[in-house]
């Protein structure tokens, strides 16, 4: 018997009814070792990144991103944000914080001391936020060269990038 499948953006996994909470991360883990190919890990290397801060900010991608056309830029404009020194402010790392996905987040959601909280804490969070699939790593691993450093979902979960913040600011009230 299996159960209802487990998907991680491209990635689904078939899961047998009964199986332990071992089980299933190690077939997560085997499918993470298939992607990570010794051609992956010399690209990962190249960007200067292990491969933990390359899967914890993949999962970061994979939480703020609804379409895979986003994907692409949103590493980009993490990765540039990273190298400027610039919080990530990802609103995908409150939820991770608070344990559930909130739709609005406030400005007190975004001063609650954790180091998970990208608005806080410069830089990656100690680790993934959840697992990554595939769609996220490749837009990671070949992120697009961006000017952006901000962008914003509308309700339909479309995002819209912007070069400032006063720009940024505009299409959030949109």
């Amino acid at each position: 018997d299996w159960s209802s499948d487990v998907c991680s953006s491209d990635l689904t996994y078939e899961i047998p009814v009964g199986a332990t909470p071992r089980e299933v991360i190690q077939m997560m883990a085997d499918e993470m070792n298939r992607y990570l190919t010794p051609a992956v890990k010399k690209q990962i290397q190249a960007q200067h990144m292990s491969i933990h801060d390359f899967v914890t900010l993949a999962s970061i991608v994979e939480r703020e991103s609804l379409f895979d056309a986003d994907r692409p830029t949103i590493a980009g404009v993490f990765k540039k944000r990273l190298a400027h020194g610039i919080p990530l402010q990802s609103d995908a790392t409150i939820s991770y914080v608070l344990g559930y996905a909130k739709e609005n987040v406030t400005i007190g959601d975004t001063q609650l001391q954790s180091p998970y909280n990208t608005y806080v804490s410069k830089g990656l969070p100690p680790g993934p936020i959840a697992n990554p699939g595939k769609k996220s790593l490749d837009a990671v691993l070949h992120s697009e060269n961006t000017d952006y450093l901000y962008f914003v979902a509308d309700k339909e979960g479309h995002n819209h990038f912007s070069k400032t913040y006063e720009e940024q600011d505009r299409k959030s009230v949109v």
